[in-house]
């Protein structure tokens, strides 16, 4: 995975893109890199919660330009469903994803944030949806992503006039979670992930599941509940939370 860093300590993986002269725009081998390195994390039980940053001062400067030259309609095709293994990769893990921003993250790179559970930017960091500006559409999921986090009106506002968003208005405005100082954004979100991998997995998995299904009708909303919580029920998390409470310590579902 030559263009993407890996370490996993503490229970946490922390996942890198690598290719800093481009300021981890994404290309075939960086996508093809980082579906290999969040596949072996999830794989791997020693990772209970990741961590997603780019090398170099930049979380990623979205699609490769240059790589988009020479695109016929069958490999155009093939190079959007390659993405889409990246997209539903992230979207459908059920380890808690919290992503670290520094820098530009714009475009896919934008999208590629927004699939994550919790979003923490840094100071002078920048997210950018200037799909318009180069010919495109917004993709990585953003036209579903980004009305969930921040309302339908406000999502149109920032795809169809192309907004970049400094940080603070980032977080302001609901497109990220937590605002760390320059520099800092890895190191807050590891504390983010150890918060997150502390909690029962099986019920977390399960809970996140839920809300990706969302929005559901009020009838399949109480349906959802119902099955997973009945999984609850019978599972070893929940005698470990009721033994916790009634000793009173804090749970060790793990």
């Amino acid at each position: 995975m030559g263009l993407v860093k890996t370490d996993t300590a503490g229970g946490i993986a922390t996942i890198a893109l690598d290719r800093p002269d481009k300021r981890n725009a994404l290309n075939a081998e960086l996508r093809r890199d980082l579906i290999a390195a969040v596949g072996a994390a999830l794989a791997d039980d020693a990772a209970q919660a990741l961590v997603l940053t780019g090398a170099g001062g930049h979380f990623c400067a979205g699609g490769d330009i240059d790589s988009m030259a020479g695109l016929t309609p069958r490999t155009a095709r093939a190079r959007m469903k390659d993405g889409q293994r990246l997209v539903r990769l992230v979207h459908d893990c059920e380890k808690p994803i919290v992503a670290a921003v520094e820098g530009f993250a714009v475009g896919a790179g934008a999208g590629l944030v927004l699939l994550t559970d919790s979003i923490v930017i840094a100071e002078g960091a920048t997210v950018g949806f200037p799909f318009f500006r180069v010919g495109l559409v917004p993709d990585f999921a953003l036209l579903h992503t980004l009305p969930r986090r921040v309302g339908a009106a406000r999502a149109r506002d920032l795809l169809l006039f192309a907004r970049m968003v400094a940080a603070n208005d980032a977080v302001a405005t609901g497109i990220a979670d937590h605002l760390a100082p320059k520099g800092g954004a890895v190191a807050r979100a590891t504390e983010l992930a150890r918060e997150l991998a502390a909690m029962p997995p099986h019920a977390f998995g399960l809970a996140k599941r839920q809300l990706a299904l969302a929005p559901l009708s009020f009838d399949a909303a109480l349906e959802a509940e119902a099955m997973a919580q009945s999984l609850c029920f019978l599972g070893e998390e929940l005698t470990e939370g009721r033994k916790a409470f009634q000793e009173k310590r804090a749970p060790r579902f793990r």
